[in-house]
C-alpha cells in the first residue's frame, strides 16, 4: 500500500508521544524502534510506533477511554463486524463492541432527516481531541474497508477546544472541523448505510496486515482521488468550480483517465460536487449566518429554488426546517 509511506502530520505523532509520557514511558525511545526521525514518521512508521506503545502500555486506545483496550481487541471488533450484511448493521456492532471493550466516550447511532449521526457520549465531560479523533479513525477505518469506498463526511465536530495545528484534522478527515461545539459526532448522507458489507477473512487478514497505520488512510484527504478532488473543491468558491475536463486538467489527467480512477474508487465528479455541497450546505445552515438565498449563491446555484430542492433531496427538509431543527437541538 503505497499510500502509508506518507508522512504523517507532526501533531499526531506529538499526540501519541504525549500519551507515552503520561504511562511513564519514554515515547521517543519507542518512537526510535521504528523510525530514524522519531518526529517526523510516515503512516506505516507511525502504525508501528502505535502498534509498539499499545503493547507497552497494554491499551490499544492508549490511555484515552474508560478502560483499558487490551491489544487484539481491535482485530476482533473487525471480525465481529464481519458478517454485518449492511453498513448500517456494521457500525451499529462496532459501536456495541467499543462501548463494552473501552467504556466512554461511546458512540450511538441515530438516523434523522437523509443524515446519519454518530454521536460520542462522554459522561465525565469534554475529552481531548486526540481521544475523539482516534476513536473516529478506529471506527470509519474499516467501516469505509468494508464498504469498499471512502464514505464522504457532512460534519465533524468536537468538544472539546482546537489543539495546536487542527488543520492537520481538517486534512485528516477531508472537511472542516468544528471545535468547542456542542456534542463530538460524525454525520454522513444515511444512503451510505445501506451498502452491502461482504467481504471475506481472506480480506480481512489482508486489510489487519497494515494496521494500524492505515487507519490513517481512509480519511488523509490526500491520500486518495476523491480525498484531493474533495479537498479542491472545499477550497474554491462553488462558482467557480471547473467543468470536468478544466477539473482534470487540474490534476494532470486526461479527462478519460480521471473518470476511470474516481468511477474504480466508487465515484464521479458529479457525486463529489453533490457531496462537497451537501457539507457546505449543512455548514453553513448550521452556522445561522446568510439567508437561503446567500447560501444558494455561495453554493452555486443560479436560483435559490434549486438549492431549495436540491437540500430537499439530500435530507428531507427545507434549509428552513433544517435550520429550526439545529437550533432547537
Amino acid at each position: 500500500m503505497p499510500e502509508l509511506n506518507r508522512t504523517i502530520d507532526d501533531i499526531f505523532v506529538s499526540e501519541a508521544l504525549e500519551c507515552a509520557e503520561n504511562a511513564g514511558l519514554n515515547g521517543l525511545e519507542i518512537a526510535s524502534r521504528v523510525a530514524d526521525a522519531p518526529t517526523r514518521m510516515s503512516l506505516r512508521q507511525y502504525g508501528q510506533f502505535w502498534y509498539a506503545l499499545a503493547h507497552e502500555m497494554q491499551d490499544e486506545m492508549l490511555g484515552m477511554t474508560e478502560y483499558q483496550m487490551r491489544p487484539g481487541s481491535f482485530a476482533l471488533m473487525c471480525h465481529s463486524i464481519l458478517g454485518a450484511t449492511t453498513i448500517e448493521k456494521a457500525i451499529r456492532r462496532a459501536l456495541w463492541f467499543l462501548k463494552v471493550v473501552a467504556g466512554s466516550p461511546y458512540g450511538v447511532l441515530t438516523v434523522r432527516g437523509g443524515q446519519a449521526h454518530i454521536t460520542f457520549i462522554d459522561p465525565d465531560g469534554p475529552n481531548s481531541a486526540f481521544a475523539y479523533r482516534t476513536l473516529m479513525i478506529v471506527l470509519l477505518g474499516p467501516i469505509c474497508w468494508l464498504a469498499r469506498r471512502r464514505i464522504p463526511l457532512l460534519q465533524v465536530s468536537f468538544r472539546c477546544a482546537a489543539p495546536a495545528g487542527a488543520s492537520a484534522y481538517n486534512r485528516l478527515f477531508g472537511t472542516p472541523v468544528q471545535f468547542e461545539a456542542p456534542a463530538t459526532k460524525l454525520v454522513i448522507a444515511s444512503d451510505h448505510l445501506t451498502l452491502p458489507a461482504h467481504l471475506t477473512e481472506t480480506a480481512l487478514k489482508r486489510y489487519l496486515k497494515d494496521t494500524p497505520g492505515n487507519l490513517l488512510v481512509g480519511y488523509q484527504s490526500g491520500d486518495d482521488l476523491i480525498g484531493r478532488a474533495t479537498e479542491s473543491l472545499m477550497k474554491t468558491p462553488a462558482r467557480l468550480w471547473p467543468d470536468f475536463d478544466g477539473f482534470a486538467q487540474q490534476f494532470g489527467m486526461s479527462p478519460s483517465t480521471l473518470r476511470r480512477r474516481l468511477k474504480g474508487q466508487g465515484a464521479s465528479y458529479r457525486s463529489i460536487k453533490a457531496d462537497v455541497r451537501r457539507a457546505l450546505a449543512i455548514r453553513l445552515l448550521t452556522d445561522g449566518q446568510g439567508t437561503v438565498s446567500d447560501i444558494a449563491y455561495e453554493l452555486g446555484y443560479a436560483e435559490p429554488s434549486a438549492f431549495f430542492r436540491a437540500f430537499q433531496i439530500w435530507t428531507g427538509k427545507t434549509p428552513a426546517q433544517f435550520r429550526h431543527g439545529q437550533t432547537s437541538d
